[in-house]
C-alpha cells in the first residue's frame, strides 16, 4: 500500500509521514527533498533559476516514477501537488490519501524560516498563507480523508490515520 500526505505546507506532512512510515514498517519519502536531492538544487533554488512550471513539471515526473517503484511507501508531496488534476487522479487512484489541514495561524506558528518558502517570502506571509489556502480549497477538497492537525500533536495524527486505515480494510 502507498499511503500520500497532502496538504498545505507546515501542515505536518514530513513529521507525521516520518513517525507512520516508521510504524508501518515502510519506506518514507518527502516528494520535495526528492527533487533536491536528484537535481542537486534546493526547492527555492529551482523556483528562482527555472520557474514554479518546471519545479511542478519535476514534482509530476517524479511523482510518477516513485508510485511506480514502490508498493509500502509513505509519500509527502508538497502543497502545490494538488494545483494539478492529473497529480489529483494519481494520488486518489494509486494511493490511499489523506489530507492534513491546519488553519493559517497555525501554518504560520509551525514554519521556522519563511525564506526557505518561495510563495511566503512576502511582506505579509500569513496573507499569502489565507490566498493560497483559498485558492487551493477546491484541489484540496477532492480528498476525502481529512485529518485536521489544529492542536494535535503528530503522534495524535499518526493514530488517526492508522485508525482510519484500519477502518477502511
Amino acid at each position: 500500500m502507498i499511503i500520500s500526505l497532502i496538504g498545505f505546507m507546515a501542515s505536518g506532512k514530513t513529521t507525521v509521514g516520518k513517525e507512520l512510515a516508521s510504524r508501518l514498517d515502510y519506506e518514507f519519502i518527502d516528494l520535495d527533498q526528492y527533487i533536491e536531492d536528484v537535481t542537486g538544487m534546493k526547492v527555492q533554488e529551482i523556483f528562482k533559476q527555472k520557474g514554479e512550471n518546471h519545479f511542478r513539471f519535476l514534482e509530476k515526473i517524479f511523482l510518477k516514477k516513485l508510485l511506480r517503484q514502490y508498493d509500502e511507501l509513505v509519500i509527502s508531496p508538497g502543497g502545490g501537488i494538488v494545483l494539478d488534476k492529473e497529480n489529483i487522479k494519481l494520488l486518489n487512484d494509486k494511493t490511499v490519501s489523506f489530507l492534513l489541514q491546519a488553519r493559517a495561524e497555525t501554518i504560520l506558528k509551525r514554519i521556522d524560516d519563511i525564506s526557505k518558502r518561495p510563495l511566503l517570502d512576502q511582506d505579509n506571509p500569513k496573507k499569502s498563507i489565507i490566498d493560497l489556502l483559498d485558492k487551493r480549497g477546491k484541489y484540496y477538497d477532492q480528498f476525502s480523508n481529512v485529518i485536521e492537525t489544529d492542536q494535535k500533536n503528530p503522534e495524535q495524527i499518526v493514530e488517526e490515520i492508522l485508525n482510519k486505515l484500519e477502518s477502511l480494510q
